[in-house]
């Protein structure tokens, strides 16, 4: 991993970070999208939509979560449905293929932690089913706690905002990278900081023709600046 501090607006890190934390959490709290697994900090419910948003597009999990939830309130409830029962009900998801790592997910929070969500990166990251960026996820949504949630999009966006690089194919991957963009992820308003960077990637900073112009960061960004 690398960073350029001296392509910097002001010269230092500290400019560029400060001032992307600032603008994005602005902005998100103005423009940011509204689901309603992001109006809640139950880790159930954030477990629930993280499980379900893995490799599934957004609009098939809002056909899905909301029933879920109600249906099945909690990880007992799932516990004791019937196969059939819960494969008619995630169907529209179209990976009921999934059905048996969600089946060990919630066997494995019964028996190992008396039905509550772990609050530490270790023990999500050691569950079936949930991977680095979903036990992220749930410690930043569910938890409050000031980690980075890296997927293609929030990287896009960092790389070309800041100047943060990573040679591996799969930047998830790269600890040294995710270290120093933990520390990019201030104590205050965690939340809103990741998910802005994923409105911001998925809707503005795009792989192809970003739009600059509708950016929040564009007075900040490395990407913009050399491209004049």
């Amino acid at each position: 991993m690398t960073y350029r501090p001296a392509d910097s607006p002001a010269g230092s890190p500290t400019f560029c970070t400060e001032s992307v934390q600032k603008a994005l959490v602005d902005w998100y709290q103005r423009q940011g999208r509204s689901f309603p697994w992001r109006l809640t900090n139950d880790a159930y419910h954030v477990l629930v939509a993280v499980f379900m948003l893995q490799r599934t597009g957004v609009s098939q999990v809002m056909n899905v979560y909301e029933r879920f939830v109600e249906r099945y309130p909690n990880l007992e409830a799932i516990a004791e449905a019937n196969e059939q029962e819960l494969a008619e009900v995630l169907r529209p998801l179209g990976r009921v293929d999934r059905l048996p790592v969600l089946r060990a997910l919630v066997d494995t929070l019964l028996e190992e932690y008396g039905g509550h969500i772990p609050e530490d990166l270790e023990s999500l990251d050691a569950l079936p089913g949930i991977g680095q960026y979903s036990s992220r996820a749930v410690m930043c949504l569910a938890f409050g706690r000031p980690c980075i949630m890296l997927d293609p999009n929030s990287y896009r966006v960092l790389s070309r905002a800041c100047g943060f690089a990573t040679d591996k194919t799969r930047p998830h991957t790269d600890k040294e990278l995710i270290r120093a963009l933990d520390a990019l992820v201030q104590a205050h308003h965690p939340q809103a900081f990741n998910l802005a960077l994923l409105d911001v990637g998925s809707k503005i900073c795009r792989k192809q023709k970003p739009r600059h112009e509708e950016c929040p960061l564009q007075d900040v960004c490395l990407y913009v600046r050399r491209e004049g």
